[in-house]
Formats: structure tokens, C-alpha cells, sequence
């Protein structure tokens, strides 16, 4: 029988919250990301906007990747008229209806492995349920925001052992390569 694909989320900063230097900066390393999910034949999910995981999800496409989009509208219309950012070029839209804690929930759920680049305090959101859930989480280092201030969290919190696994790494490639890994052993493979 046949695995099912690997699901791999990416979360990260929208554009609405990325300054041009930032986006510069992190924009190749979302490039070689998204290319590195499609070459690995995984699956993408992201929240359905743009930024960061938008720029994953177009990569990914231009390498025969197929993606998922958890939009926080309950339809395309209402995306298109509530939300500022335009939606990702992702190839499957689910609209959750749930808003953006909602459609957080759904994505992190959905993914076997949660990828943070940069991001703000959606990201963080996305980070904390995907480490109650005890998934896999990687942390594109050098990109800023909760990607780099994780190993920062955990250290000054009280975390609770949940079987989350976090694995940070600047280079997206092995970072990809760290976590499939990871997974294989987890499940046994």
C-alpha cells in the first residue's frame, strides 16, 4: 500500500507585515523552500495569503508542486472583499470560514510537518498549536520574527513536554531534508 504524500505547512509573515528590506532578504530563502517541498514530492499547505508563504507556494508550483490553501473566509468572494492581501496561487482553496485562529487550527492539523519563516503574532499562534499538537516543527533561521525567537520561548518558559520536535536550521534545504527525516523515524519508516 501505498503513503499518503508528506503535508508540510509553511507559515510566515504576510506582506502586510513585512518591510521591503525584510522581504529582500527572505525572499529567496522562500524560493528555495517552496522548491525544496515540490522536489521532496510533498504536499504544501499554507493559510491561503500572501507574503512569505505566498511566495513558498508560487515556488513550489513552478516545480510541479501541488499545495492547499486554508483560506479564514468562508468563500472566494468573501476573501477577495475581507481580506486586504491577495490570496496565494495555491492549487486547492479550502475556505474554512473560521477566521484566522480557525484556519490556523486547520492548517497546523493538516500538516505533518510545520515550517515557520519569519513571522508575527499569527505566526507565534501557529507555533503554539503546532506544539501542543507535538508535530515537527522547523525554524528557517536568520529570517527574523518567531522563527528565530522560538528557541528563545521555549528556553524561558516552562514548556511542557508534548512531543513536539524543533529543529532550526538557516539553510531550507537541509532544514527540509532534517525534518522528513525526522518524520521517517517518528513513523517508523
Amino acid at each position: 500500500m501505498q503513503r499518503a504524500p508528506i503535508k508540510i505547512g509553511v507559515m510566515g509573515s504576510a506582506s502586510t507585515s513585512l518591510a521591503a528590506e525584510s522581504w529582500n532578504r527572505v525572499s529567496d530563502l522562500a524560493e528555495r523552500l517552496g522548491k525544496k517541498i515540490a522536489a521532496a514530492a510533498c504536499v504544501l499547505i499554507t493559510g491561503e495569503l500572501d507574503g512569505i508563504p505566498g511566495r513558498v507556494v508560487e515556488a513550489h508550483g513552478q516545480h510541479g508542486g501541488l499545495s492547499v490553501g486554508v483560506s479564514p473566509a468562508h468563500s472566494a468572494s468573501e476573501h477577495a472583499a475581507c481580506y486586504t492581501a491577495p490570496p496565494c496561487p495555491s492549487t486547492v482553496v479550502i475556505y474554512s470560514g473560521f477566521g484566522f485562529k480557525g484556519r490556523n487550527v486547520i492548517a497546523v492539523r493538516s500538516s505533518d510537518i510545520v515550517i515557520l519563516v519569519s513571522g508575527g503574532i499569527g505566526t507565534l499562534n501557529e507555533f503554539t498549536i503546532a506544539y501542543d499538537e507535538g508535530k515537527i516543527i522547523g525554524l528557517l533561521q536568520g529570517t527574523g520574527g518567531v522563527a528565530d525567537l522560538v528557541p528563545t520561548i521555549l528556553d524561558t518558559l516552562l514548556a511542557r513536554s508534548t512531543g513536539a520536535v524543533v529543529i532550526a536550521d538557516p539553510d531550507p534545504e537541509r532544514l527540509i531534508d532534517r525534518c522528513i527525516a525526522t518524520l521517517c523515524e517518528r513513523r517508523g519508516e
